[in-house]
This record gives C-alpha cells, structure tokens and sequence, in this order.
C-alpha cells in the first residue's frame, strides 16, 4: 500500500498516460472532450432511432393509464436533469484552482494546526504523519495534533514514536475508550494554537503543497470559511472495484466540488482533508459536538455537519484541486455499501438542515446557484428510482427493450466518464462505464434504506 516513497507526492496530477501526455492532446484537452460528448450524444441518438427505442417508449407509456400520467413527470424530469447538467458543465468549466499570486518569499504564512485522529490505524498513522511533515508548509507555521480515539492496537504507541521523532511539533491525546471522532475533533480544536485547522484522516497521504494551496483561499478572501481538498484513491490498482471507485472520486471532486466551488458552495469537505478558520469555528463547536437529529445523537457525518454549519453562518466554502490526499476505499462490494450508507445517511440528515436556510437570505453574495443546485441534488434520487421502475416494468413486457437501454446506460455513462478524463488524462476513464452501470441497477436501495434507518448512527465500516 506504501509502494510509493513521500517525495513521490511532489507531483500530484501527474497524466498517467502517455498518449494523454502529448503537447498537442495536453493543449487541446477541453476541445477533445466537447468533441467525445457530441459523438457519444449523436450515437445516442442513432441507437435510439436504429432500434426504435423512441417507438418502444411510446407504446409502452400508451400501454396503461398509470404509465400515460408517469409520461408527463418522467419527461419534465429527463430534461431537469439534462438542463441541470448543461450548467453544472459551465459552471465546472469555468473553476481554477486558485493562487497566492504575490512572491511568497515576502509572504507570512498563517500558523496551522493539522488534526489527526485514529482508531486502529497502526499500520498508517506513522506514514500518515510522516506525509505532513514532509510537505512544503514552513516548519515553524506547523503543528500536529493526534487524537488516539481508544484504539486497541498500537496505534498510540505509533503516535509516541512520531512524538519521539517531531518534538513538540506533535501533541497527543489518548482516549481510554472510542469517544468518536467528534469528540476527536473538539479536543483537537481544543489544544490547538493555529488560526487555520486542518482536519486529516490516519488512513491517508498528503500531498506535499496540499496544506500550502489549502490555506491560500483563506488568506485570500476573509468570506471564505472552509476550503475541501481533492481526495484521491491511494489504493486504486488493487482490484476491479478500487479502479471504478478511483473514477467515482473523481468525478465527485474535480467536477462536483469544482463547480460548487465557483459560487462559493461547497456542500461537503471531506474529513480527509480540509481547512477552516479557527475563529470560525468557537461560534458553533458546542452545537457541533451535541448535535442531534430524531432525538439520536449524531456520530458520523461529522465533516458534512461542519460545513453544513459554515455554510449557515454566512460565509463561503471552497474546492482546491491542487491540494491533494490519498486515501484508502474499500475493495470489497459489501465495504463499499457501508461506506455509502455511512455517506447517506449523513447527507439526507444535512440535507434537512441545509434546507432551513439555502433558501434564505444568509449570504451576501451567491444565493441562487446554491438553492437551484440544492432542488436538483435532492430531485436526483426519487427521478433514479423513478425511471428504474418504468424501465424494470419495460422488460417484462418487451425483453429487448432493455437491450436498448442498457446501450443508451453505457454511452450515458461514458459521457459522464470525460469529466474524469479532463483532470487525469488517463484512459482509466472507462471504469466510470461499469460503475455507472452498476450504481442504476444495485445501488438505488441505498437512499431509501439510509433514509428508513436514519436513528442508526453507527459508524458501519469499523
């Protein structure tokens, strides 16, 4: 898992092909990409004449009254999402990550505190530490704080020996029970001297100008109140499932995030790496520790909840793209269910609150993205389970019909895999055909279980 050495990281979006590593191709990225779309969209369209798809939809929606009355919905909702995306597209094409632009030789660097906190991690959390120390982040600007959150390995041992090796660079606190990571992130915030936290998970590597880039939209913009790093897969080579889910990633950062990024509305920063003011912070800790959702305690979802929390107070969260981590992702199906579980839950929960104020007036700047972004994340799920119904229904009446759809899934789902393509330049794009394949047809339980069993605040994948 560590084949790579520290200063490998030097080099973070590295194209991991050499036929993408050509001049002309490097140059000409976003040209070839608008043109795949065009073509992939016209062999939609040919595939939906040439086996008359168009025709099958049309009497199967005149086959009953309840599937004429489903047209009108399932229609305005085919061209929501397509609209919805159109966008998005726009808006992700306009995100850059951005720069200190001043000579950093006359430049002071702001003091930054990185939390670390682990539960069983003896295998990661030296290396994981060691990658802090080795990034380009001024030395005497930086400051380590590990939470041992009750392991029963030796894990604590490990964060001694980091201790032994850094000085008093590195603070440790030892839970003698699992408190949860929460409770982590208090005391972390607690023994603290930065004006910047970073929060940073034990199962992972950073980048070596990861925390530098991070920090740089807080110093640039005081309306700024959080900034989300680009979470990559470390162990992606490992099997079938690591490659599609290094895809899944992806996407999910160097598009999703971006294009929040642009108006300011990240709507998550991952605990693997993210930075926020400190200041900020001590205006809504203890509500972040005690939070409750349906009368339960809240445990996961912490790094939703935080950014959740800024997001109300006002301020703007941003996506740096140059500001990487590696983390590990499961390698098994099962692994990876719970992982969305975990995910979901947390995202319905905040999706609640979120709700009490995207439409209000809480920013200055901004308002109307984050609120139609908002309507179309949360429309997504019921129109998944919509259309997978109408199309399950499809084949027990016409076998062949979902022939055609599974043609139309594909070409879908390759056109989603160029947002991948366009950051990594990597043939390893076309695993995002099979997930997408793959999420419609065995992960549409996943919302409406997560949603059914939201007093379960278990951590799930430990």
């Amino acid at each position: 898992m560590w084949e790579e050495t520290l200063d490998d990281l030097e080099v973070e979006s590295q194209p991991r092909s050499l036929v993408f590593n050509l001049p002309f191709l490097k140059e000409r990225i976003d040209h070839l990409i608008v043109f795949f779309v065009v073509i992939s969209s016209a062999l939609v369209l040919i595939i939906s004449i040439k086996f008359h798809l168009f025709q099958y939809w049309a009497e199967l929606l005149k086959s009953s009254k309840f599937l004429r009355i489903a047209a009108y919905p399932l229609l305005i909702s085919a061209v929501s999402v397509v609209a919805a995306l159109a966008l998005q597209t726009v808006l992700w094409l306009r995100y850059k990550p951005e720069t200190l632009g001043v000579d950093e030789k006359d430049f002071s660097w702001p003091f930054v505190s990185v939390i670390v906190s682990a539960l069983n991690e003896q295998e990661l959390i030296g290396k994981a530490i060691d990658s802090i120390f080795c990034s380009n982040y001024p030395q005497d600007r930086l400051e380590v704080i590990c939470v041992n959150d009750g392991s029963t390995d030796a894990t604590f041992y490990y964060m001694l020996r980091a201790k032994q090796k850094y000085g008093d660079r590195v603070k440790i606190v030892n839970f003698r029970k699992n408190l949860g990571k929460r409770k982590a992130l208090y005391v972390g915030y607690k023994k603290s001297r930065g004006d910047i936290i970073v929060t940073f998970d034990a199962d992972s590597k950073i980048g070596r100008s990861a925390i530098r880039n991070l920090v740089i939209p807080l110093i640039k913009d005081p309306q700024v109140g959080a900034v989300s790093g680009r979470v990559a897969v470390l162990n992606e080579k490992e099997n079938f499932l690591t490659r599609m889910l290094s895809v899944r990633y992806s996407i999910s950062f160097d598009f999703g995030r971006a294009y929040q990024s642009v108006y300011g509305t990240v709507v998550c920063c991952p605990g693997a790496l993210t930075a926020l003011r400190k200041d900020l912070i001590k205006d809504f800790i203890h509500e972040f520790i005690n939070q409750r959702f349906l009368n339960a305690p809240c445990t996961h979802g912490e790094d939703r909840a935080l950014t959740t929390l800024i997001l109300r107070s006002g301020h703007e969260v941003k996506y740096q793209s140059n500001a990487a981590v590696y983390t590990t992702v499961p390698k098994k199906f099962n692994q990876m269910n719970k992982m969305f579980l975990r995910w979901t839950r947390s995202y319905v929960r905040e999706s609640v609150f979120l709700g009490r104020f995207i439409f209000s007036r809480q920013r200055k700047r901004h308002r109307v993205l984050p609120v139609i972004d908002f309507i179309f994340l949360n429309f997504l799920h019921p129109f998944h389970l919509f259309a997978l119904g109408i199309i399950v229904y499809s084949f027990a009446i016409n076998p062949l019909f979902m022939v055609c759809h599974l043609s139309f899934l594909v070409i879908s789902s390759f056109i989603l895999s160029l947002y991948y393509l366009r950051t990594n330049k990597s043939l390893a794009f076309l695993y995002g055909i099979p997930y997408g394949i793959i999420a419609v047809f065995f992960l549409w339980w996943i919302v409406p279980f997560s949603v059914l069993t939201m007093k379960n605040q278990s951590w799930v994948t430990r």
